[in-house]
């Protein structure tokens, strides 16, 4: 990370606050930092909640998901991998962080899409809770603004605890396995600051990440209005970015297509051990 005489400070990242309205379509509030608080900036309607669904539903639809999931390629890729990568003695995790997974019961089109990368998230759990190091236990959690109470009382049922922004952020550390499917690269740098030192780092790319920074710092060199904590971040975020390449390997996971439409396309950043720096 660069060197600065300035105090470190904890980038910024939009809140976003979420109210159900009694026709069951949610409102989005996003919040811009201000020297009183934060102020609402945006707001967006998220679709109402799939009312045909219940929880049996949903777990349903996980198992069945699974089953597919199970008999893919990337998933024997994924087993191998984990088989490769692993430390001698097993992996050094206490925890797994779900980040930004969507609501599985929206009435949206990438509803099928958090399921299935719930399933991806559950499965990399069952492959390394067999081979942690001194038996430790690992707790799951998620984070999303979009969850519902359908969709809390789901996660429950597996064991996955649900965390309100900014939690997750405060929880990660170097004994974390975090899963990230996709997410804003500003919002993803809290996790991307920590992940030099995560065993396992589950994200859609940090090269897509820096060329996203890059867009952003390009945007603001030419305006004469630009944020000077925008212009940190993305400079945090291109140091953060080649950290994370620095420290890992980088291993893009085979694209799975599923019957009903849907594909999963990960990268798996696993830590390299000590004998390779």
């Amino acid at each position: 990370m660069p060197h600065s005489s300035r105090r470190p400070r904890k980038p910024y990242h939009p809140k976003r606050v979420i109210s159900e309205s009694e026709d069951g379509w949610s409102r989005v509030e996003r919040t811009a930092p201000t020297r009183h608080g934060n102020t609402p900036l945006v707001q967006e309607a998220l679709p109402p909640v799939d009312r045909s669904l219940t929880l049996e539903k949903l777990l349903d639809e996980h198992k069945r998901c699974k089953q597919q999931w199970v008999n893919s390629e990337a998933r024997r890729w994924l087993q191998q991998l984990l088989a490769r990568q692993m430390t001698e003695g097993g992996w050094s995790l206490n925890k797994a962080v779900c980040v930004a997974l969507g609501s599985p019961s929206l009435s949206w089109a990438n509803r099928l899409r958090s399921v299935w990368q719930l399933v991806m998230f559950m499965d990399l759990i069952d492959m390394v809770r067999p081979n942690l190091k001194h038996g430790d236990e690992l707790k799951l959690y998620a984070q999303e603004p979009r969850f519902t109470s359908l969709d809390r009382e789901f996660l429950k049922s597996l064991d996955v605890l649900v965390l309100e922004q900014p939690r997750a952020e405060e929880i990660v550390d170097d004994a974390s396995l975090i899963f990230i499917p996709c997410l804003e690269w500003v919002l993803e740098l809290p996790f991307m600051l920590v992940a030099a030192k995560s065993p396992l780092y589950i994200s859609s790319s940090m090269h897509w990440v820096a060329e996203e920074a890059e867009r952003a710092r390009y945007r603001l060199a030419n305006d004469p209005e630009g944020s000077n904590r925008l212009q940190k971040d993305c400079d945090d975020a291109l140091a953060a970015s080649k950290t994370v390449l620095d420290t890992h390997h980088e291993h893009k996971m085979p694209e799975a297509d599923f019957a009903d439409g849907h594909s999963l396309a990960m990268t798996i950043y696993t830590l390299k051990h000590a004998e390779e720096d």
